[in-house]
Parts: structure tokens; sequence; C-alpha cells
């Protein structure tokens, strides 16, 4: 049956429109990106379909700018490749560079899209004229093909022309850390007070970002071992999704072989909370846990259903050649005032903290391994496991402190990974505008060798400032234990300010 030569026609007008729009995505998606310097950032843009037009600016780890500067399926990514550290460190130091840095921010940027934006018409023009011709092999037919697809990039093109909004730069869209600038306050009201605004803030996120990487670069080098083992601890992230953000990059970007998180986090410890955990998948390491007192029993076996999760209660497992054991928090206590308290709750930790001493002694003396370190949420009452053990990781309170017992047993509290999330206390310092900082700590082990097990030396990163739009590493080196105590370390925060 001979098909009627309108529709036949009509057939061919589509087979070329798909070989058209299949051979300009096959261009438009191997077009280079244009890349330019930002300060001591290199910066990577591209031009991209998107079904979400607008305009991101990708600052990691602080967060990313958008702007909904037009309506064409088309978006434009920009992402930082890499840091010049000598520069960074200069910027770093220099507030004449800053302002240099905030006038020339915008120009550099709008430089970029343009080259990025021809880069990738070109390619999808020229995706077109190959495929075409691979599929046609016919002048006539490549023409056509070509000439429709310029028309197709002008029209692209026109189309974000006309629904451009340049006003759209002074009404940025901050997510992740950025959300929280201290300029978002509403403080600026004109349009030309917020863009000014928005110019400054860039070059404060440009310095948070060099910081990172020039603190990185100057830390101390690790002591001598026969390789060394990095783990992240973690602790109280209260269902803040920047905390298992945060928790990702540095895992990534450290190369943690484990990562130890000390509890709470969530808030309330409800079934509902546990979709929050899926990010501990995400993690390619293993994740090794124990119960705060806003986890539930519930909580615990959601974290437990990670295949990467090793949850500890009442048990010793030897995780990245470190040998691990923790108990759970002995209360569940998701509203302030519910439980024992004072030195009830102190009597409570210490009778858990036994059982936990039990557990140890019971599996050196079956193993004759060494438990390397303890992990409990709440270090109120540690005694049973001081001179037990090298080492303690904790939580609970919020802030950190960092000391070695008279027995030799050194004991880390981490803060709060997630700035005490959602909860009580995390958000009456973001209420009063005194947002608590995100921490974590790298703690880097002796692998093999005399010190095996040993804590070498450890990384307090802390991402907080003004808005939480710095990022800072500071490295200790911690010395072979010895008969007297060391001299106790503490955060400068105030116990009397946290709420647990």
């Amino acid at each position: 049956m001979t098909l009627p030569t309108r529709v036949r026609r009509g057939l061919r007008s589509l087979a070329l429109a798909a070989v058209l729009v299949a051979g300009g995505a096959t261009g438009w998606a191997l077009a280079p990106p244009a890349s330019t310097y930002l300060g001591p950032l290199e910066l990577e843009v591209e031009v991209v379909p998107s079904l979400h037009p607008g305009a991101a600016v990708q600052l990691p780890p602080v967060g990313e700018v958008q702007f909904a500067t037009h309506q064409a399926p088309v978006a434009v990514n920009a992402s930082v490749t890499s840091v010049d550290l000598d520069s960074a460190e200069a910027l770093v130091d220099s507030p004449q560079g800053l302002l240099a840095l905030q006038v020339a921010a915008p120009q550099v940027l709008r430089d970029v899209v343009t080259r990025a934006a021809l880069s990738a018409a070109a390619s999808a023009l020229l995706g077109v004229l190959v495929v075409t011709a691979l599929v046609y092999r016919r002048p006539r037919t490549v023409l056509r093909a070509g000439s429709g697809g310029l028309v197709a990039v002008l029209a692209l093109g026109g189309i974000t022309a006309l629904t451009a909004d340049p006003a759209a730069l002074q009404q940025p869209r901050f997510t992740g850390l950025l959300s929280r600038a201290p300029y978002l306050a509403g403080a600026t009201t004109g349009a030309l007070d917020r863009l000014e605004s928005y110019r400054s803030g860039l070059a404060d996120f440009v310095s948070a970002v060099s910081t990172l990487y020039t603190t990185a670069d100057r830390v101390p080098i690790l002591p001598a071992a026969d390789g060394v083992t990095t783990v992240l601890h973690v602790s109280d992230i209260h269902l803040n999704p920047l905390g298992l953000d945060v928790t990702q990059r540095l895992v990534d970007q450290f190369g943690a072989a484990a990562v130890v998180d000390t509890g709470d986090i969530t808030t309330w410890g409800t079934p509902v909370e546990s979709t929050f955990l899926d990010g501990i998948g995400d993690i390619d390491v293993p994740y090794v846990f124990v119960r705060g007192n806003h986890d539930s029993r519930v909580t615990q076996a959601a974290v437990a259903e990670h295949p990467n999760a090793v949850v500890l209660d009442g048990d010793v497992a030897k995780v990245a050649g470190l040998t691990f054991a923790g108990i759970g928090d002995p209360q569940f206590t998701p509203e302030e005032g519910q439980g024992a308290g004072g030195q009830e709750r102190r009597e409570v930790v210490g009778r858990s903290v036994e059982r936990l001493a039990e557990v140890i002694e019971g599996y050196e003396r079956r193993t004759d391994d060494r438990v390397d370190v303890a992990l409990v949420h709440d270090p109120s009452n540690l005694d049973a496991v001081l001179g037990r053990v090298p080492l303690v990781l904790a939580g609970h309170y919020h802030y950190r402190v960092v000391r070695r017992d008279d027995t030799g047993t050194q004991v880390m509290v981490q803060g709060s990974t997630g700035g005490a999330g959602l909860s009580a206390a995390g958000l009456r310092r973001l209420e009063d505008g005194e947002p608590l900082p995100l921490t974590a700590t790298l703690l880097h082990f002796a692998a093999e060798g005399e010190r095996a097990g040993e804590l070498l030396a450890f990384d307090e990163v802390t991402v907080g400032g003004l808005g939480l739009t710095s990022v800072t590493v500071e490295r200790t080196v911690v010395d072979p234990p010895a008969a007297d105590a060391a001299e106790p370390v503490t955060a400068p925060t105030s116990p009397a300010s946290v709420g647990r």
C-alpha cells in the first residue's frame, strides 16, 4: 500500500527534524565549557538545555547562588574547578584584593557566560551538520538541516534575550550554607543596595573557599608513620541536610576511610525522620553510629538498614583497621525536660558507660585484641572507660572539648555537625542571629608500625562566622601518651549557652 504524497512528505520532515534534534543535542552535549578566573578560583561555565532555566554559581563547600535570569529552556552553570593557593593566600590577607574582586566579578561572569553560549551554539550547529551528513549523505539535505539548526539557535537566543531580566541579578536565591548569609536578613532594601550586597558577598564566598584550601595546605605534616587511616567524626546533625552534605564533602576531599557519628542525627526520633537518613547510603565509606538521646530505637534501626552502616549498641566492630566499641544513649529524651536530669542523668550515663567497659573487657579478654576507640553520646560520666581505652569520642554538648585525662585517655567531644539543626538550641541561636557553627573533625590514626591504632593528629573543621560563610581547618598533632596529664583544650563556646 502506497502512502499519500502528503503523508510521505510529512514523515520525511519529521525524520529530518528528529535527525536535526539528535545532531544538535549531541553537539551541544560535546560543547567544551568556557573557563575563567574569578580571583584565585578557576571557574568552568557551561550553557546546557534545561527545564529549569536560569543561572547558578556553585561555590563548594558553602553552597550555590541561583538567578532566575531568563525563561528560555537553557541553564547557565558555573562551578569551581581549582584554586590558586598562592593567590588565595594573598586574597585572604588583603582587603584591597577583596574590594577589587567585588568590582570585577559581575563583568567576569558576563564575559565567560557569553563565551560559553557561543561555544554551545557552534557545537550544536556542527552536530546538526555532521549527523545529517552521516544519515542522508546529500548536500542539499545537509544545507536544509543546517539552516533549520541556525533558525532554532537564533530563535532560542531570541527567546532568551526577550525574557532576560537583568534585575534578577539583584534577587539571588541562595542554597546550602549561603542561604544563611547575613545580608539576606532584609537590612538592604533598594535594588542597587542588594546588588552591591551580592557583589560584596560573592567576594566573601571566594575568600571562604580560599581560606579552606590555604589552611589545609599550611597544616603541619603528620608524624612519621607506616601509613595513615583517616576517620571523620561527626555528631548532633539534628536533621540538618547540610550536616550530611558537609560529611560527604569532607569524606571525598580528604579521603576518609570511615565516618563515626556519635548520635542525635535526628531530633524527635520519629519514623517520618527516617527518610532524612537516606543520605547515609550516599556516603561511600562505613558509617559507624551510636544512638543519641534524640534518636529512638526506630532511628537506630533505620540507620542500620543502610549497607554501609555499622550500628554499635553494646558491641565491638573492626572498621577501617581500627577497633571501635560503642553504646547508645541510655535515655530517649526528644523533648527538653524529659528523663533524668542533673546528677541523676549523670548516674544513668555512668551505668551505661560501665556496661560498655564490661563489653570492652570481655572483647579484649576473648580476642587478645585492643579496642582503639570507645563511642558514647553523652560524655558527662566516662569514669568506667578512662584509662581502659586510648580514645573516647562523644557529642551531646554542641560545643567542642578536647582533653587528655590523667589516665592517659584522650577525650574528644564533637560540636554539632548540623549547627544543632532542627532542635530547640539550634533554632534559638538562629533566631538570635548567632547560629551555631557546623563542626566536624578528621582523625588521623597510624595504620601500621609501633603506633598502629594511635591517634597521630586531628583536623578541626569549622563552618561558621557571620552567616556561616567561613570555613576553617585547624590541625593539632598529638604527642604519644605519657604518664602525666596533658593540658586540657576546650572550644571557646560557653557551656552555659548550649541547649541539649
